[in-house]
Protein backbone atom coordinates (compact mmCIF):
# COMPACT_ATOMS: atom_id res chain seq x y z
CA UNK A 1 0.00 0.00 0.00
CA UNK A 2 1.23 3.60 -0.74
CA UNK A 3 -0.46 7.05 -0.21
CA UNK A 4 0.28 10.35 -1.18
CA UNK A 5 -1.00 13.73 -0.78
CA UNK A 6 -4.37 14.46 -1.18
CA UNK A 7 -5.69 10.90 -0.19
CA UNK A 8 -8.38 10.08 2.08
CA UNK A 9 -7.69 7.53 4.89
CA UNK A 10 -9.58 5.47 8.12
CA UNK A 11 -7.99 4.51 10.92
CA UNK A 12 -8.11 0.95 12.05
CA UNK A 13 -9.55 1.71 15.56
CA UNK A 14 -13.68 1.67 15.27
CA UNK A 15 -16.45 -0.51 13.50
CA UNK A 16 -18.09 2.05 11.43
CA UNK A 17 -16.88 4.90 9.03
CA UNK A 18 -18.84 6.70 11.62
CA UNK A 19 -16.47 5.23 15.15
CA UNK A 20 -13.73 5.35 12.84
CA UNK A 21 -11.09 8.54 12.27
CA UNK A 22 -10.61 9.79 9.24
CA UNK A 23 -7.62 11.71 7.72
CA UNK A 24 -6.55 13.49 4.89
CA UNK A 25 -2.32 13.29 3.99
CA UNK A 26 -1.23 16.71 3.69
CA UNK A 27 2.70 15.80 3.02
CA UNK A 28 4.59 12.89 2.83
CA UNK A 29 8.31 12.36 2.66
CA UNK A 30 8.97 15.05 5.44
CA UNK A 31 12.13 15.56 7.11
CA UNK A 32 12.34 16.55 10.91
CA UNK A 33 15.60 17.74 11.98
CA UNK A 34 15.28 19.94 15.02
CA UNK A 35 17.86 20.34 17.70
CA UNK A 36 16.20 18.09 19.90
CA UNK A 37 16.53 15.65 17.35
CA UNK A 38 19.61 12.87 18.00
CA UNK A 39 18.93 11.82 14.15
CA UNK A 40 16.72 13.24 11.65
CA UNK A 41 13.28 11.67 11.62
CA UNK A 42 13.04 10.58 7.54
CA UNK A 43 9.91 10.41 5.17
CA UNK A 44 7.46 11.74 7.75
CA UNK A 45 4.05 11.86 7.22
CA UNK A 46 1.54 15.04 7.86
CA UNK A 47 -2.04 14.56 8.09
CA UNK A 48 -5.08 16.04 9.61
CA UNK A 49 -8.58 14.78 11.00
CA UNK A 50 -11.48 15.68 8.58
CA UNK A 51 -13.72 15.89 11.32
CA UNK A 52 -11.93 17.49 14.72
CA UNK A 53 -10.67 21.29 13.64
CA UNK A 54 -7.37 21.97 14.45
CA UNK A 55 -6.22 18.20 14.50
CA UNK A 56 -3.04 17.50 12.52
CA UNK A 57 -0.89 14.40 13.14
CA UNK A 58 2.71 13.24 12.15
CA UNK A 59 3.86 9.74 11.90
CA UNK A 60 6.60 7.85 10.27
CA UNK A 61 5.12 6.67 6.67
CA UNK A 62 6.21 2.74 7.47
CA UNK A 63 4.62 2.92 10.50
CA UNK A 64 1.69 4.83 9.60
CA UNK A 65 1.19 2.19 6.46
CA UNK A 66 2.38 -0.81 8.60
CA UNK A 67 0.24 -3.95 8.80
CA UNK A 68 -1.48 -4.50 12.22
CA UNK A 69 -0.99 -7.51 14.15
CA UNK A 70 -3.40 -10.56 12.91
CA UNK A 71 -5.70 -10.46 16.13
CA UNK A 72 -6.16 -6.59 15.36
CA UNK A 73 -7.04 -7.36 11.82
CA UNK A 74 -9.47 -9.53 12.53
CA UNK A 75 -10.82 -7.26 15.48
CA UNK A 76 -11.35 -4.06 13.09
CA UNK A 77 -11.24 -5.52 9.63
CA UNK A 78 -8.12 -3.85 8.39
CA UNK A 79 -4.86 -5.29 7.71
CA UNK A 80 -3.30 -1.88 8.15
CA UNK A 81 -3.05 0.96 10.44
CA UNK A 82 -4.90 3.75 8.03
CA UNK A 83 -6.46 2.43 5.07
CA UNK A 84 -7.14 4.76 1.76
CA UNK A 85 -11.13 5.20 1.61
CA UNK A 86 -12.97 3.41 -1.33
CA UNK A 87 -14.64 5.71 -3.99
CA UNK A 88 -18.07 4.32 -2.03
CA UNK A 89 -16.78 5.48 1.10
CA UNK A 90 -15.32 9.00 0.22
CA UNK A 91 -19.22 9.63 -1.12
CA UNK A 92 -20.58 8.56 2.48
CA UNK A 93 -18.44 10.71 4.17
CA UNK A 94 -19.10 13.67 1.90
CA UNK A 95 -22.78 13.06 2.16
CA UNK A 96 -24.76 15.61 4.35
CA UNK A 97 -26.33 12.77 6.23
CA UNK A 98 -22.99 11.58 7.31
CA UNK A 99 -21.59 14.69 8.04
CA UNK A 100 -24.19 15.20 10.86
CA UNK A 101 -24.65 11.77 12.29
CA UNK A 102 -20.64 12.32 12.78
CA UNK A 103 -21.03 15.33 14.15
CA UNK A 104 -23.49 14.29 16.15
CA UNK A 105 -21.55 10.80 17.16
CA UNK A 106 -18.61 13.03 18.31
CA UNK A 107 -19.88 15.62 20.40
CA UNK A 108 -21.32 12.26 22.20
CA UNK A 109 -18.23 11.08 22.53
CA UNK A 110 -17.10 14.04 24.67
Amino acid sequence: MNIKVGDLCKHFKGNSLLEKNIYEIIAVGVTYAGESANKPLDNLVVYKNLFQEGKLFTREYDDLIGELPEEKQKQYGQKHRIEKLTEDEIKVIRSNEFKKEKSDYMEKCR
